[in-house]
């Protein structure tokens, strides 16, 4: 997704907070301790969340820095 679709997900989150709508008590309800905040999550991230990690960045992830290590790291897992 590109910076329009975050953008445009972002500003209809804000619209309904603003505005009293349901993503509100969402957060109410989240801070309080009621939800694991999955609702707000995909509120926010929705749009992004299916992307693929980038490969350094799992290599980085997987303690792997040196990009020769990347394909074995990734075989590892």
């Amino acid at each position: 997704m590109g910076k329009k679709s975050a953008l445009a997900a972002l500003s209809t989150l804000v619209a309904e907070v603003t505005s009293g709508a349901s993503t509100a008590m969402e957060i109410e309800r989240f801070l309080d301790g009621e939800t694991d905040g999955g609702v707000l999550f995909q509120a926010l991230y929705g749009p992004v969340a299916d992307e693929p990690v980038p490969e350094r960045l799992l290599a980085v992830l997987r303690n792997c820095p040196d990009e020769a290590e990347i394909v074995p790291c990734a075989a590892a897992s």
